[in-house]
């Protein structure tokens, strides 16, 4: 695009096709000194002629040596990964759910089992099954008796399991909403320190229950989930600053 405001080989598309090297630079075309180490000659008719309209546009340009060829972001004059993502995602809005999520203090395992969750993308039995993989045994829900399918809304949401552990913490959710909705609109009605990290290692602990019915054959309670989910609280505390862990602290104190 030294020339034009477009890039030349689509400017003159059958010159560029006999070009012996479509990356050459500004600086070393100006100082060819045959046609031979350019494009693999003879030249059609139709290619020549592109050249000749070439060489006028390149005769008319100011061309000083001193100055060196440089490939700046067109968001700027220095590259991160950062600058680049805005301007690629500039025009996309993410659901506040997900900003919620990755700003959370848990740690890197329970936001990535979370995001998951949130695009769809977890190993529950539905997953698997349109992955078409040959399972054996039941793709139901292992945590009830309702020989309703393993999806995520049943898992975490519906299932009676899980609707006693949220009874237990005392959160509601609105199911009549879809689940980017219902779980911010929760977010917003309950007063409970830390809600996106209580919510999260709830579901955290909810899986790992699930996954030792199916792969261990262990006997899920929900006694035996809210022991690991006090216990796994506790260790996130750490990553609190003080003032929020506290709080936090004496919101899970308040729980027999």
């Amino acid at each position: 695009m030294w020339l034009f405001d477009q890039i030349l080989s689509h400017q003159f598309p059958r010159l560029a096709s006999f070009s012996r090297n479509e990356g050459v630079s500004v600086f070393h075309v100006m100082h060819s000194e045959d046609l031979d180490s350019l494009f693999m000659l003879p030249l059609s008719s139709q290619a020549l002629d592109e050249l000749e309209i070439l060489q006028e546009q390149v005769q008319l340009r100011n061309y000083d040596e001193d100055d060196i060829d440089q490939w700046k972001p067109i968001w700027g004059n220095q590259y991160s990964a950062k600058s680049y993502y805005s301007y690629v995602f500039k025009g996309i809005h993410a659901h506040p759910t997900f900003k919620a999520m990755w700003k959370s203090r848990c740690i890197p395992r329970i936001k990535f089992f979370v995001w998951l969750i949130l695009v769809d993308r977890l190993n529950t039995g539905a997953m698997l099954q349109r992955r078409h993989f040959n399972i054996q045994g039941t793709l139901n829900c292992v945590l009830c008796n309702l020989a309703a399918l393993d999806t995520v809304e049943h898992l975490f949401f519906t299932c009676p399991f899980a609707q006693a552990c949220w009874t237990k913490l005392g959160i509601a959710w609105n199911l009549n909403l879809q689940l980017f909705d219902h779980l911010w609109q929760a977010k917003s009605l309950h007063n409970i320190p830390m809600f996106a990290e209580v919510s999260m290692t709830a579901l955290w602990e909810m899986w790992k229950l699930r996954n030792d019915k199916v792969f261990k054959r262990r006997q899920p309670s929900v006694a035996i989930w809210f022991v690991n989910f006090k216990n796994q609280c506790l260790l996130q505390s750490i990553r609190f600053k003080e003032d929020l862990g506290t709080s936090y602290c004496v919101w899970l104190d308040a729980f027999s």
